[in-house]
């Protein structure tokens, strides 16, 4: 076998698997910290076709903020080159910024807040029907009922597939799926996009679906092909990310008897909590494709490689934030990248930090203290988006 001398060497190596590292399935953030303390700032791993891995915030915050030098066009590692474009996370500028500029407005705070009476409405309700219980699966029970049922209505899903459509997409998260099922299930989310694009296209309602279907975009239409695309990134976050927030962080306001206090006592304080929480519990690593030779951190990096950001990094930096490991409510700037930096900052932010925070206000006012069921084996997802797959809680009945 011959050897191509003038191939660029690839150096410092650490070798990580993000998508099957033994040790995540057992303690995700107690892994990726490892690697945090272990690794380079700025690494390649021969894992998964060879790709780079940053562990800095300063690093991660160069990655995400060039996107002239570091692409989104490829959201995953290895790039699959057959994976649907998701609009607009997988464009560039100068492409990306109508997109953005069009969805903006339907995820701004002011247009997310007239959401909240719905969406307390829908927290009452499930945890109601858990409450009297004393226990739950959190993560079957709530974690996902709760963010996708809120999602689900808003953007217009009906509601009777709901286990059809998590189902799909805890599947589809799942690092250990083999690309052949991925793309089967990929075709089952178009399938039903597609359904749901010409209901309202026939027939519109009062949903998110509706609305795009039937508006100007640049003097046009949005074809079909984009408001699939659209549709498939959104299917993907909305069904995802809330559910894996909640699901880390009642794992540990269930081990943190004096926070878990705060959040019973001093509600105005749970918005202050969602953050802290937000940034010690990240959860997303977002590949990035390498467009030109170029340097990150003062590391050679090359034309068509692919780096992984662990947004978690950011978040953990001391340079940014005294004794990260500890979740602490003194800080005077909570910093993190949980919900990404830069233009592809996720668009759903200000609907997820409302939910996160209606959510605890209402657990904490309606359950009170809690804990985690002794004797259970906790396991974790790996991947781009990482989760918690079960947690077992406990709490005395309220009279």
């Amino acid at each position: 076998m011959s050897i191509d001398a003038s191939a660029p060497v690839r150096e410092p190596v650490h070798e990580f698997d993000y998508l099957s590292e033994p040790a995540l399935a057992e303690d995700l953030h107690g892994t990726y910290w490892k690697l945090k303390e272990s690794a380079p700032p700025v690494f390649w791993t021969h894992a998964n076709g060879g790709h780079w891995v940053v562990t800095s915030a300063d690093a991660a915050i160069e990655v995400l903020r060039h996107p002239d030098r570091f692409s989104s066009k490829f959201l995953s590692i290895p790039p699959n080159p057959n994976q649907p474009r998701m609009i607009p996370e997988s464009l560039d500028p100068p492409e990306h910024r109508p997109y953005r500029q069009l969805l903006r407005p339907y995820f701004e705070s002011k247009a997310i807040e007239p959401l909240e009476p719905r969406i307390r409405e829908w927290a009452e309700r499930l945890i109601d029907a858990v409450a009297a219980e004393g226990r739950c699966e959190f993560v079957d029970a709530l974690g996902s009922r709760f963010p996708v049922s809120v999602f689900m209505e808003m953007f217009g899903f009906p509601l009777d597939q709901f286990d059809f459509f998590r189902a799909t997409v805890v599947e589809y998260f799942n690092a250990q799926v083999n690309e052949q099922r991925r793309m089967e299930l990929t075709m089952q989310i178009l399938g039903a996009l597609t359904q749901l694009i010409e209901a309202r296209r026939a027939e519109p309602q009062d949903d998110l679906v509706s609305t795009l279907v039937h508006t100007d975009f640049e003097g046009r239409k949005l074809t079909q092909d984009e408001l699939i695309s659209i549709g498939f990134l959104m299917f993907l976050a909305g069904l995802d990310t809330v559910v894996n927030a909640l699901a880390f962080g009642m794992r540990h306001l269930a081990e943190d008897e004096a926070l878990r206090t705060r959040m019973i006592e001093e509600p105005a304080r749970i918005p202050a909590i969602v953050e802290e929480l937000m940034r010690r519990y990240t959860f997303v690593s977002t590949p990035r494709y390498i467009t030109q030779d170029t340097e990150i951190a003062g590391t050679r990096v090359y034309a068509g490689d692919s780096v992984l950001v662990p947004l978690h990094m950011v978040g953990w930096d001391e340079k940014l934030t005294k004794c990260p490991a500890e979740v602490r409510l003194d800080r005077p700037h909570c910093r993190h990248a949980a919900f990404g930096s830069g233009i592809h900052t996720c668009l759903g932010i200000h609907l997820a930090r409302l939910e996160m925070t209606v959510f605890y206000e209402t657990w904490a006012r309606k359950i009170g203290h809690f804990r985690m069921t002794e004797g259970q084996m906790l396991h974790f997802r790996g991947g781009s988006v990482q989760a918690l797959e079960a947690l077992h809680l406990e709490w005395e009945p309220q009279t």
